[in-house]
Order: structure tokens, then sequence, then C-alpha cells
């Protein structure tokens, strides 16, 4: 492994000298108890609660499988399920916060092998990691460190909070508009839109993609004509609503923003334009992604899964949607625009925040703080 404290002043030891890293244990989520307080940890975060602990505290949990080399901190018994590593008993000349943030530094994800990408545990076990001597010093380290990340935290938790007050007050505003409301054919309230581009092989293209989970947008690689090949592709314009026609069952549905404005998508991308006076691109989008319309999408997205379930054109367009007064859907995608550039706030946040913590982090083991 590349050694990420080239410069620290404090003797290194390997982590396998340290402490035991344990292999977490399976628990599916039918045999979880919802209303328990112990966390359940999988690769990257708590995935849910159970009534019973697999780990003494504090612990450290490592993603094995899926989000490979995320580190979290439980500062209480927790269960880590198998697609992760924990470490719950430390050294007296070892703080387990210290051992936390030089395994932060590590980068473990780029170290993923094999088709379903994962770590080792011998790759952790024979990293070596920077050890102030004196344990005090150590903590003087990580109290300097959390002082200094303490308030970026707090901006994005207050980010994070006005995101799930914007999405209380849609869902409320949301279930108030179809009370009574006509529904009507979706080619009633929008028109499929396809906006055809000839590609020239050194002209470039920025395409964009489309999360799963009603995540939104997202920049992909710029390619030129010549890469593209023959691939057909299509104009995308700022608010249109689009679907992808591949994984729209699983929530890959979104609003292009202003910054998606003359991207380009495959031919698996499927864009509607409402028709003024009829519907919103918000609206329409936040009711596919509820629970009537993604049922509704997922019965037009014949197959088993991945790939297969693909979204039938014909299909889509005789979809029922709810087409309630066109001035209060404009009033509910305003509050829908501020929850988007809210999410965008917080994410640039958390980037900035983790950047900052690496840059705090690298400083830390060079003996600067």
């Amino acid at each position: 492994m590349v050694d990420f404290f080239p410069n620290s002043p404090f003797p290194k030891k390997s982590i396998k000298k340290l402490v035991r890293i344990n292999y977490g244990k399976g628990l599916a989520a039918k045999e979880r108890e919802p209303n328990g307080t112990v966390p359940v940890y999988g690769s990257n975060g708590i995935i849910g609660y159970h009534s019973v602990a697999y780990t003494k505290a504090p612990a450290i949990i490592i993603g094995r499988k899926g989000s490979v080399g995320e580190v979290n901190y439980s500062d209480v018994p927790c269960w880590p399920i198998d697609t992760s590593f924990f470490i719950d008993e430390f050294s007296q000349d070892l703080d387990s916060k210290w051992l936390f943030y030089c395994l932060n530094h590590l980068e473990l994800g780029i170290h993923a092998q094999g088709p379903k990408p994962g770590i080792k545990r011998d790759l952790l076990y024979y990293a070596h990691i920077p050890v102030p001597q004196d344990i005090t010093q150590q903590r003087k380290i990580i109290a300097r460190i959390e002082e200094l990340t303490h308030r970026a935290e707090e901006a994005k938790n207050v980010a994070v909070a006005r995101d799930v007050e914007l999405d209380l007050m849609l869902q409320s505003f949301y279930a108030r508009l179809i009370e009574g409301a006509e529904w009507k054919p979706l080619t009633e309230a929008a028109s499929l839109v396809r906006r055809s581009i000839k590609t020239k092989p050194d002209e470039q293209y920025e395409e964009m993609g489309i999360r799963s989970f009603g995540k939104g947008t997202f920049k992909k690689p710029v390619l030129t004509g010549n890469q593209i090949g023959n691939k057909r592709i299509y104009r995308i314009h700022e608010g249109d609503l689009v679907f992808s026609n591949v994984f729209a069952w699983e929530k890959a549905i979104a609003v292009a923003k202003k910054e998606d404005n003359g991207r380009v998508g495959s031919h698996r991308f499927i864009t509607y334009v409402p028709h003024k006076g009829q519907a919103t691109s918000e609206f329409l989008c936040h009711h596919f992604l509820s629970e009537r319309g993604i049922e509704d999408i997922r019965a037009a997205s014949p197959g088993s899964a991945g790939r297969n379930r693909t979204l039938g054109l014909t299909k889509l367009e005789k979809i029922l949607v709810p087409v309630p007064d066109y001035e209060e859907q404009e009033r509910f995608a305003e509050i829908a625009k501020r929850r988007q550039h809210i999410r965008q706030e917080s994410a640039g946040i958390a980037g900035d925040l983790k950047i900052f913590t690496s840059a705090l982090l690298a400083k830390a083991f060079r003996g600067e703080l």
C-alpha cells in the first residue's frame, strides 16, 4: 500500500500489531427489531436498528463490500453486518478516534479488487499508521481536528434539516393537491420531445446522467463525436422531465436542472415537456416518485431485474397522472426548486467538508496541529 503518511514525525506501526479486525455478521432486515436502539451498520453507515449488539463500544466499522473502504465510528455497541469489518478493542496506548482518523486518511476504497469489488483484511493488517507514543498527544490532536471540523459539520446539518423540512412540506402539499384532482393520460399533460443531434467527429458533447432512487441528475464525462460513434444522442433542456427507460422502475426519474441545459442523453433517456397551463415538470416528477406513481412506472416496465426492465413508451403515455390547479402546481414547483437548491448546497458543503477534513488530517499527521 502507498505510504499515506510520508512526512509524519510519529513512529509508524502496522495495524496488525495494534488491533484485531473482525468480520461483521449477517443480519437480514426481517430479523431486525425496528424498535430497538442498537444501530445496525452496513458498509456505508447505519441501515437500521436491532435490540441486540454484536460489538463493544466504541467501535470502528469499515466497508468491506459495497461502499468499500468507508469508515464509520460508533460511540455505542452496534451490529456491523457481513459487508463490513469492525474493531472494538483498543490497547491502552491507542485512542480509538486516532485509529479512526488514520483509517479515513488511508483512502481504502482505491484498493478494492474483484468482480464484486471488496478489500481483504490483510490489506488493513499490513498498512502502517503513525502513532504518537503519548496517548495524551493523540487526544490533543483529535480535539483540535474535531474543533476545526465542528462548524462545517453544523452548517451541513442545518442544510440537511432544511431539506427534510421542505420534503415534508412537499409531501403535505402534494397530498392536498391530488385531493379531487382530475386524472388524465400523461400525453394530455405533457408531450414526448426528442431533439436528435447529428454528431460531428471533433465536437465535444457533455452527457447528463440520472441517479436512481430520485436523487436527481449529474454531469457525465465530456465525449467527442468520435467517442460517441454511432450511438444516438438527444439534446436536453432545463425543465425537461426525464426518465431513464432502463432504470425508471428504480426511480431514475428527474427534472433537468439549469446546469443540465444543453447536455445530451442517449436514446435510453425519455424526455417529456409539460403542456403550459396543464402541468409542471416538478409536480409530475414528484408524482412519479410517489408510491402510486412508481407502481405505475413499474407496471409499465415489464421484466424481472436490471436492464431487462425497460419502460415502454406506449405504456408510459397511457399512465394516468393527477392534474390539479396549474397555479398551485407552480407554487409546488417553486418549493421543489428551493429544495433542489438546498440539496445542492448541502452536497457542496459535504464535498468541501471532505476536502477540508482530508487536508486537516494530512496536517495533523505531519505534526502541524
